[in-house]
C-alpha cells in the first residue's frame, strides 16, 4: 500500500468527516489502480481474472477450453491489456482489454468483421485507424460482493450503508481512465465496442454515452455493437458528472493531453 493510502487509513478522523472530505479523485487514488499487462505476470492476472469473470460467472467462454484457468483468445495479440488492482489489498478485480487495428492485418478489428457480415461498414461511423475496439471489460462479482463488506473497503474507518462511496463506481471509472490514457499514447480518438445494452445504459448514466451502430445482434447474447468519439464524450462528462470526469481525466490532466480545455479553463472562458 502507498504513502498515501497509509496517511489515510491511518488518519484519527471520524468516520464521518473521512467521507465528506475527500474528493472523488482521492478516493479514486486511495482505492484503484489499473495497470498495463505489459509483463507475464499481469498477463496472467488479467487472464485468470476474465477466467473467473468470463468463464464462471458469466458462462461467457466455455471454462473446459480454458483448463489452465486462464482465458485468452487471438485477439490478445492485438491488444493492450488493463487489470484493475484493489489498492488496499493488491488483488487483480478487473479488466479491460483495448484491441489495436494497426495489429490487426487485413482481417481489421473483430468489430468490423461481424458488422461485415451485416452488411455494414465501420468505416462509415469512425476513422477506423484512429480506433479501438473495447472488450474484456469486467469487474469481478466477488469484488462487488466484498465491495459491500465495510472492512474489505477502509478497515477502521467503517463507511455508513448510504454513502455515495458506495453508489459510485469508481473501479469502473479507473478502466475509464486508463483507456483515454492509453488512448491518448496512440493517438485514437475512437472507442468502438460489442456491449451488453445493460452496461451501455449504466456507462450513459455516468455521461459515457456509446452510439448504436446498425441493429443489436446475437453475440455470446444480445449485444450493441457501438462507438464513441472520445473528445465528445469527455466534454458530455464534464457537463453531466464533472466529479467523474476529475477521475477519468485525473483531474485535467488527460484532458489537456488530447488539447481539451480543462474545467478551469472553461469557467475562466465563460465568466469572461
Amino acid at each position: 500500500m502507498g504513502a498515501i493510502n497509509k496517511a489515510y487509513f491511518n488518519d484519527a478522523v471520524s468516520a464521518e468527516s473521512w467521507q465528506t472530505e475527500l474528493s472523488l479523485l482521492t478516493r479514486h487514488d486511495i482505492y484503484f489502480e489499473t495497470r498495463l499487462a505489459d509483463r507475464p505476470a499481469l498477463a496472467q492476472a488479467a487472464y485468470a481474472l476474465r477466467y473467473q469473470v468470463y468463464c464462471l460467472e458469466r458462462k461467457f467462454e466455455n471454462p473446459e477450453e480454458h483448463s489452465q484457468g486462464l482465458e485468452s483468445d487471438q485477439h490478445d495479440a492485438h491488444a493492450l491489456q488493463g487489470v484493475l488492482f484493489h489498492r488496499p489489498t493488491d488483488r487483480a478485480v478487473g479488466t479491460v482489454r483495448l484491441i489495436l487495428p494497426e495489429r490487426c492485418g487485413e482481417a481489421g478489428l473483430p468489430l468490423a468483421q461481424l458488422l461485415s457480415a451485416n452488411n455494414i461498414d465501420l468505416e462509415e461511423f469512425v476513422r477506423v485507424k484512429e480506433s479501438v475496439e473495447v472488450s474484456r471489460f469486467a469487474i469481478s462479482k466477488e469484488f462487488r460482493r466484498r465491495w459491500t463488506d465495510d472492512r474489505a473497503v477502509a478497515p477502521g474507518h467503517p463507511l455508513l450503508r448510504d454513502d455515495p462511496l458506495r453508489r459510485t463506481n469508481l473501479a469502473c471509472l479507473s478502466l475509464i481512465q486508463f483507456s483515454l490514457r492509453q488512448c491518448i499514447d496512440h493517438d485514437v480518438l475512437y472507442w468502438t465496442a460489442v456491449m451488453e445494452p445493460t452496461l451501455l445504459r449504466m456507462l450513459a448514466r455516468m455521461g459515457l454515452r456509446f452510439i448504436s451502430i446498425g441493429p443489436v445482434i446475437f453475440h455470446h447474447g444480445f449485444r450493441q455493437p457501438c462507438y464513441a468519439h472520445i473528445p465528445t464524450v469527455l466534454e458530455e462528462m464534464r457537463l453531466m458528472h464533472p466529479d467523474y470526469w476529475d477521475v477519468v481525466t485525473n483531474a485535467g490532466e488527460l484532458s489537456r493531453k488530447m488539447g481539451l480545455p480543462d474545467r478551469t479553463a472553461v469557467a475562466l472562458r465563460n465568466r469572461a
